[in-house]
């Protein structure tokens, strides 16, 4: 016998030492205690034939017969009796046929095949399918708290998940309005210097007033909540996108077409604001011929983000924290397997895209 049979048949002892132990238990009482009680012993080899069959009974009992009996509900009233009768019958009538063989070819049987040889077997027979019946009855106990400590564990880990969704929001947020004070004071100041430059500087005046907007916008999602329409942050992002142009005279070439974005289709915040903040900072804008692009499309099963630019090469390509990764890693979290979300490089085009499945439709 080679060393892999050998820990192949040391780990299946291993794995099921409590069944050899509770065996072991068992027969030990039947045989040394009921024996000595009794005065009366049996062959070695008598127990080994008939114990090997009764505890092939219980397994098959438990992990056959009961199975194929409680498949279908509705039929279970009948099949329990029929296939105990027959799982009864065929362990009576193989005993039958070994014991027969015992008596015929060997010395370990000392008793003849009469009727208390069948009450015998029968009786022994119910008393193990007994025994089985108890240990599925256990197995499905083990196996149902198995499953309620897996769902609590999903439970726990959606909390968890959802926690540190609400995290990267924070984190988002705080990043985009940077050193926030006091929302108010902010706002009045804003307005206040809107009033005094609207007809001196009508374009600053806009550019406040946009601003201001955004913010208001950015403190709203902070407090609204996991999700958000998605076609109110569009329109902040038209916005973001008149600023910049305020601030270029125009000389910005960008394509945003959000006309066929579902009004109740909602997605958590500032996703499409932070990818659009990229196209500014790292993007370029000048050419009129390649202008940057920004498409969103829904429909009863699918929402699809799609961005593509020219990449800016003279500027800095490091990161404030709040870029592509922090969209990636907020999507896993709250989507799972149901969002995709690439960026690649192609001929000198940076593009992103996100595919966003409906949970009706996985």
């Amino acid at each position: 016998m080679n060393i892999s049979v050998i820990n192949r048949i040391g780990g299946f002892i291993h794995t099921n030492r409590i069944h050899f132990l509770v065996w072991f238990l068992f027969i030990f009482y039947e045989t040394i205690i009921v024996g000595l009680s009794s005065g009366s012993f049996g062959k070695p080899g008598n127990y080994i034939v008939h114990y090997f069959f009764n505890i092939l009974l219980v397994y098959l009992h438990a992990q056959v017969v009961l199975p194929i009996a409680f498949r279908n509900p509705k039929q279970m009233i009948w099949k329990i009796p029929v296939l105990v009768f027959l799982e009864l019958a065929l362990f009576v009538f193989v005993l039958l046929i070994v014991d027969s063989l015992l008596i015929k070819y060997t010395d370990i049987m000392e008793f003849t095949l009469n009727m208390q040889f069948y009450y015998r077997v029968a009786y022994r027979g119910s008393f193990f399918i007994g025994i089985g019946t108890g240990y599925y009855y256990l197995l499905t106990f083990l196996k149902q708290k198995e499953i309620t400590e897996e769902s609590e564990r999903k439970h726990l880990s959606s909390i968890i998940a959802h926690q540190e969704t609400q995290n990267e929001l924070n984190i988002t947020v705080n990043a985009y309005l940077k050193a926030q004070i006091n929302p108010h004071f902010l706002f009045n100041t804003l307005s206040f210097i809107y009033n005094n430059a609207r007809k001196t500087a009508p374009a600053a005046a806009e550019a406040i007033m946009t601003l201001s907007e955004m913010m208001r916008y950015a403190i709203r999602t902070q407090n609204a909540g996991e999700f958000i329409y998605l076609l109110s942050e569009a329109e902040q992002v038209d916005n973001l996108i008149r600023l910049h142009q305020l601030r270029q005279n125009d000389q910005l070439y960008i394509k945003f077409d959000y006309s066929e974005c579902g009004k109740e289709v909602k997605l958590i915040p500032l996703i499409l604001m932070t990818l659009v903040e990229n196209i500014f900072k790292h993007g370029n804008l000048s050419k009129e011929s390649k202008p940057a692009e920004i498409m969103i499309r829904s429909d009863d099963h699918v929402l699809e983000i799609h961005t593509e630019n020219l990449i800016n090469e003279n500027r800095s390509s490091s990161s404030d924290g709040i870029g592509l990764e922090n969209i990636s890693k907020r999507l896993k979290i709250t989507y799972g397997d149901r969002v995709k979300f690439d960026y690649f490089i192609e001929d000198n085009l940076f593009k992103v895209r996100i595919l966003l499945q409906n949970e009706k439709s996985v």
